[in-house]
Formats: C-alpha cells, sequence, structure tokens
C-alpha cells in the first residue's frame, strides 16, 4: 500500500474552514486505499494561530494527523508582514529603477534572491509558522510516494514545496485575491509535479495567471453524498426555527461577504415585511448586528447543518472569492436553491451550470432573487441541482483522478497503466 501526506495549514472535526474540510474528507475517503499521514499545525484558527491542539500524534478517522506547533501568533507579526509585502513589491519591478550601466544590471542579477528572500519572510509572518513540519518533512520525504499539498497561501505549502516537488501535488484553491499577485507565487506555481484543480474556472484563472499548463492537470472536484438526519436524535439545544428561512453557511466573515449579506438582507426587511428569518450557521469572525430576525445557530455538528439546511428555504453564498463551496455543492445535492453572488466566477458556474439558483451583484438583485425564490415553487430547481450533482460530483469520478495523479508522480512523470 501506497503511503501518502498531506500538508495543511490546519485539521480536524472542529475546524471551520473550506480548505481544511476538504482536506480531511479527502483524506478519510483514501484510507482505504493509501496510508495516509497530514502534516499540520497544532492551531485551531487562522487569526491568530495560537497553538490549541497537543503538538502529537494522533489518529482522526484513519488519518494519522502529525501536529506541529506554531512559533508565533500572526497578530504580533501583523505590521512586518505589511511592511515585507511592500519590499516584494518594490524589489519585483527592477524596470521601475533609476540607475545606469553597470548598477542597473547588478540590480536585476540580485532581483529574484531578494524576492525569494522577503517572499519566505512574508509566508512566515502570513503563518501557520511551523518549522518543526519543515524539518519533518525534509527528514521523512522518502518516506511518502506522493506529497499532497493543500492552499496556496500559507507558510507550511510555500515552504515545504521545495522539499521534494518531483513528488509534490498541489491542490492550490485559488482564486483572484490580492496576495496571489505577489511575485513569489508564481514559482510555486510551476514548482509542482502535478495540479489538481477544483474547478474548471479556478484552472483558467490560474493557468491565465501563469502560464503553467505544461504541468500535469485535472479538474478533480469533490465528492458530495447525502446523508440521513434523524430530527429526533439531534441535540435539544440545536437551534429551530418555525418561521421562513435563508440560510448561510461558514465562516462568518466580512472577507466571505457577510457584512453586504447582513445590509442587503436587513434593508429587504425593511422594504418587504415578513417573518423571513436569516440563518448563520458558523464561528464569528465580525461582530453580527442586532436584529431579531439574525439567527446565530454557531459552529453545530454535521446533522444539525444539514437539517437546517434541508428546511431552509435558499441557501445565501455573498463571497466574492471561492475556489469550489462546498456547502453550494451540499445544498444541490439536498435539493436546496441557492442565491449567489455573481462577482464571484466559480459561483457563477455553478449556477449557470445547474440551473439550480439565482445570481445578484447588488441590493436589487438580491432582493428581486429572494422575491423570486420565496414566491416560485423550486421544485423544478431541486430536480436540477441534485442532477448536477449526480452527474458530475460523485466520489468515484474524483477518486479514480486522484489516483491516477498519485500515479503520475510515483512514476516519475510517467502515467502508469
Amino acid at each position: 500500500m501506497r503511503k501518502i501526506a498531506f500538508v495543511v495549514q490546519r485539521y480536524g472535526v472542529e475546524v471551520n474552514g473550506g480548505a481544511e474540510y476538504y482536506c480531511r474528507v479527502l483524506a478519510e475517503r483514501l484510507t482505504s486505499t493509501y496510508e495516509v499521514d497530514v502534516l499540520t499545525s497544532c492551531a485551531l484558527e487562522y487569526v491568530t494561530w495560537a497553538n490549541w491542539y497537543p503538538a502529537a500524534t494522533t489518529q482522526i478517522n484513519g488519518v494519522n494527523v502529525h501536529r506541529f506547533p506554531t512559533h508565533y501568533e500572526r497578530q504580533a507579526k501583523d505590521h512586518l508582514m505589511y511592511e515585507t509585502e511592500r519590499k516584494i513589491k518594490k524589489w519585483s519591478r527592477p524596470e521601475e529603477w533609476h540607475g545606469m550601466g553597470w548598477l542597473r544590471m547588478w540590480g536585476r542579477a540580485l532581483v529574484g534572491k531578494t524576492v525569494r528572500r522577503y517572499m519566505m519572510r512574508w509566508a512566515q509572518y502570513q503563518g501557520p509558522y511551523t518549522p518543526d513540519l519543515i524539518t519533518f518533512l525534509k527528514r521523512n520525504h522518502q518516506q511518502y510516494d506522493a506529497l499532497i499539498f493543500i492552499t496556496y497561501l500559507y507558510y507550511p505549502t510555500i515552504a515545504g514545496m521545495s522539499i521534494a516537488p518531483q513528488k509534490s501535488i498541489f491542490i492550490p484553491t485559488a482564486h483572484d485575491e490580492i496576495p496571489i499577485y505577489l511575485p513569489g507565487f508564481r514559482t510555486l506555481f510551476h514548482k509542482p509535479r502535478a495540479i489538481l484543480f477544483l474547478t474548471s474556472a479556478e484552472k483558467r484563472f490560474v493557468n491565465q495567471l501563469f502560464k503553467n499548463e505544461a504541468i500535469y492537470n485535472d479538474v478533480i472536484g469533490v465528492g458530495i453524498e447525502k446523508i440521513d438526519v434523524n430530527p429526533t436524535n439531534l441535540p435539544t439545544t440545536a437551534l429551530t426555527v418555525e418561521a421562513p428561512y435563508l440560510i448561510y453557511i461558514g465562516r462568518i466573515d466580512k472577507a466571505k461577504g457577510c457584512a453586504e449579506l447582513f445590509d442587503y438582507f436587513i434593508q429587504y426587511k425593511e422594504n418587504h415585511p415578513s417573518d423571513l428569518k436569516l440563518v448563520l450557521v458558523g464561528q464569528a469572525f465580525m461582530p453580527i448586528p442586532d436584529h431579531p430576525d439574525l439567527l446565530l445557530a454557531g459552529f453545530v455538528d454535521e446533522e444539525v447543518k444539514i437539517d437546517l439546511l434541508k428546511k431552509a428555504k435558499a441557501l445565501v453564498i455573498p463571497s466574492q472569492h471561492e475556489s469550489l463551496s462546498m456547502v453550494t455543492l451540499e445544498s444541490f445535492a439536498y435539493g436546496i436553491p441557492v442565491l449567489a453572488n455573481k462577482k464571484c466566477e466559480v459561483l457563477e458556474d455553478h449556477i449557470n451550470l445547474s440551473r439550480a439558483g439565482l445570481l445578484f451583484s447588488d441590493y436589487t438583485s438580491f432582493a428581486d432573487a429572494v422575491q423570486q425564490l420565496l414566491a416560485q415553487d423550486s421544485s423544478e430547481m431541486s430536480e436540477k441541482g441534485q442532477a448536477y450533482i449526480e452527474q458530475n460530483y460523485t466520489w468515484d469520478k474524483v477518486l479514480a483522478k486522484f489516483t491516477k495523479a498519485v500515479d503520475y508522480v510515483a512514476g516519475n512523470g510517467r502515467l502508469l497503466h
């Protein structure tokens, strides 16, 4: 049995994050095919990367999890990270320097090295700074047939992929955001032996930005399966809502578009008085307005989440930056329409290809979409969403593509038959 290792910034059943959740469900699915390790930090949350889990090896649902401590918390280093980012941008544009002859030539010769140095410093401040994880990888990478790095943005991937790029599979979960344009990421996106994208939109964006189509790649997606939920077995503390409601599931954060969502919903309720609620499922990283129709469920068990989703009129996804949006796919699987931000290409693709939801780009289109969802029969959208999942997001297809990528890197860049 081959042995593989996932490298990811956080990992655990308590971790609230899309890429981290994706890593966990994929790793658990692979335990019958591979010996699976996960190399990760001791952090539970990403704001400070504070150590929460013990620095130890444990097993979660058949996956061996090796945790390494963060050496400092991110908040204390924020000013250094932004100063470093400024220097990266300055040193990455030697054509803007003023000078003549040998001085300009000397500057151009050194700029690559300078950018790499500052880029690694930026990665350390971005976190989670886990040098012990990198040391472990340097000493033990030979025991693994493949190393799978999930998410491009964080230190474990930026520092770790240089150790054994010939056996590295990169799942970047990339989207159009400010950090990806830092010059150091161009090198990173050309390092791995294989790249697995979550959506076609992500692949288009990355290939256009980095011109790395020559690297072996595939669009892997994710498998979506429904679970049976018995309402009688749910915790008595679970939120119950008698009125009709929209639901938001995920990290409650300004970066996820939640501030705009709250503004739009509150304005909608002022213009269209009704008993409609907005249920919020997830950990809050921002203040939530004090409004009687905003109901916070918090971070809940999977069964509670699914029960709340199945009873909603629609799922709302206000984020402009998604590389997959698993909760959108879960909503389709359960026949719940999705109201999504048109400014996110991934979400726009999901809605246009499935015909199982509506798009909004401002308050007016948000209000019109909510009115339409509440007024019409949603059974046709439900059927189309479920068909979209059955055709595109099954585990047998995902695992076949993943196994093909592992075979490719294990065969030193040759497809094995």
